[in-house]
């Protein structure tokens, strides 16, 4: 039986204190615990300032570990690209396949003008 996780919202806050060696804090969320490990994170994308929306994921729940970057392979495996949206200036949602994850953050490729509201659900 497929049972995902809850929504949680989830904060990019321009104005917090830096949580790990390398955090910007005008591109990445707080750390995320889904509630369990998923194979995919349905996201849903406020209006943002112009970025691509990417996962970083964190093995444990600390929030001083460096987050990666989640990578996949193209079809043909010849590259590799971050998994992101292109950019997005109004509201949308994308499914992200994460392999399977408990802790992510979000990942913006640009800096935004302001705090960030984003939903989540582990799927």
């Amino acid at each position: 039986m497929f049972n995902p996780g809850p929504w949680q919202s989830v904060l990019l806050d321009i104005d917090r204190d830096a949580e790990f060696t390398g955090d910007d804090v005008d591109q990445y969320s707080k750390l995320v615990d889904l509630g369990g490990d998923f194979a995919n994170v349905l996201v849903v994308i406020p209006t943002i300032t112009s970025s691509t929306v990417g996962i970083a994921i964190n093995k444990e729940p600390y929030i001083a570990e460096v987050p990666s970057l989640l990578y996949i392979l193209d079809d043909d495996a010849t590259g590799n690209f971050l998994s992101a949206t292109t950019a997005a200036t109004t509201a949308m949602s994308i499914k992200f396949e994460v392999g399977v994850a408990r802790y992510i953050r979000i990942k913006c490729g640009a800096n935004q003008a302001a705090d960030r509201t984003f939903y989540v659900r582990g799927c």
